[in-house]
């Protein structure tokens, strides 16, 4: 018989989080309350930019896709919902990373955080990662923004080179969530700190709720394959 293992978040860096998390309830699907904690002015998704199979470089936002499929970009928005397009052996021509935020979104959201947050220290965590892994508690590294990078190359042999899936600073002013299995990053935090996310050009991003679904499946219900670009 398997074995499941599973760990308590008692006495670790992460056990206010989890206090915090919510859960979806007697609906369908999953929700940001369930990856981000609560108490938070206001929540953010960042879409995770496509990029070519080709290796050549080329990136694509979300929101080109869909308005040249004629589907409204909302923050329900699914990958699976976007138009297909494969090359002539049937292999699909762009792709994302599940549980990964795309190194120029990474790169510009540490910036811009870094802008906020000052000099205090900042949290860096994994929890499925390790759990997965082996680790016998979730694995946290404490450092400057600027040092995201470097924690990333510190812990890859040991969690994988994806996530972090948690980072927050000291005050606990902000929280980024990079879901194991998702191809978006939300984020909680201040109406001003949402505003200036919801400004960067290098980020594409949209205003979210705590009850926003944010699984696969989250804007095919009942069948409906995805929100139509309303007629002009």
């Amino acid at each position: 018989m398997a074995t499941v293992r599973a760990w308590t978040y008692d006495g670790t860096e992460l056990a206010w989080l989890q206090e915090r998390l919510g859960r979806s309830g007697t609906g369908p699907g999953h929700v940001v309350s369930e990856l981000v904690p609560s108490g938070f002015e206001a929540y953010v998704r960042i879409f995770h930019r496509f990029e070519a199979v080709d290796g050549s470089g080329r990136t694509r936002r979300w929101r080109t896709w869909a308005e040249e499929g004629g589907i409204a970009f909302h923050s329900e928005l699914s990958h699976l919902s976007l138009p297909d397009e494969h090359d002539a052996a049937g292999e699909p021509v762009w792709q994302t990373e599940e549980g990964d935020l795309d190194d120029r979104s990474r790169g510009a959201l540490a910036r811009l955080l870094a802008g906020m947050t000052g000099d205090q220290e900042v949290y860096f965590a994994y929890d499925l990662a390790a759990l997965c892994r082996g680790e016998e508690e979730p694995l946290v590294r404490r450092s400057c923004l600027t040092d995201l990078e470097s924690v990333r190359e510190e812990v890859k042999g040991r969690v994988g080179s994806d996530g972090p899936e948690f980072w927050w600073p000291q005050d606990r002013s902000w929280v980024v969530t990079t879901d194991y299995d998702l191809l978006s990053t939300y984020v909680g935090c201040s109406n001003e700190t949402a505003e200036q996310i919801l400004g960067d050009d290098e980020l594409e991003a949209l205003p979210v709720t705590s009850r926003t679904r944010v699984d696969w499946y989250a804007d095919r219900r009942q069948g409906r394959a995805a929100v139509p670009t309303p007629r002009r």
